[in-house]
């Protein structure tokens, strides 16, 4: 039944942010929309494919069943921090993308990652390393990978918390 209502809501959200035009005489008005909705729907498609809002559900119904995130999930909704009170002020769509993009950086970890010694050197120079770390990051890149796959997990569950998915 929660993974139903989990499709549903994702549908319905990718429905509803399809342009409206006015008819009949009344002039035409359109939504504004987060940048990157605007232009993807410029370009004539959504903003999330199918298979993305089905990603983004099949991860939420994922980390609702992790007893870990749960317990990291009731501790987030129960202290309220600062960052989670001013990410509430972002639109549906805006936190959805923000999913979308954790996700799809999620899944981009394990390719980086390829070359584990060469990822530290990429990441520090695009400066994502601070220089405290670097030493322990050289000579175990593969603390990296989790480090920033936990990163990562945990943005996507704090979006979701704050987008009331989860």
């Amino acid at each position: 039944m929660v993974r139903y209502f989990n499709q549903v809501l994702f549908w319905t959200c990718l429905l509803l942010l399809s342009r409206v035009h006015g008819q009949f005489g009344i002039p035409k008005q359109e939504i504004e929309a987060p940048n990157n909705v605007a232009s993807a729907q410029d370009q004539g498609e959504p903003f999330m494919s199918e298979q993305d809002a089905l990603d983004l559900s099949a991860m939420v119904e994922a980390a609702r069943k992790d007893p870990e995130t749960t317990m990291l999930i009731h501790k987030m909704k129960r202290e309220q921090s600062p960052e989670l009170v001013e990410l509430r002020k972002f639109s549906t769509d805006q936190i959805m993308l923000g999913m979308k993009q954790a996700l799809d950086e999620l899944k981009m970890v394990d390719l980086l990652f390829k070359d584990k010694h060469r990822a530290v050197e990429e990441m520090y120079k695009e400066g994502m390393i601070d220089k405290a770390h670097l030493k322990t990051y050289r000579k175990h890149p593969e603390r990296l990978e989790e480090d920033t796959q936990r990163a990562l997990y945990f943005q996507f569950v704090s979006l979701a918390v704050v987008g009331y998915f989860l």
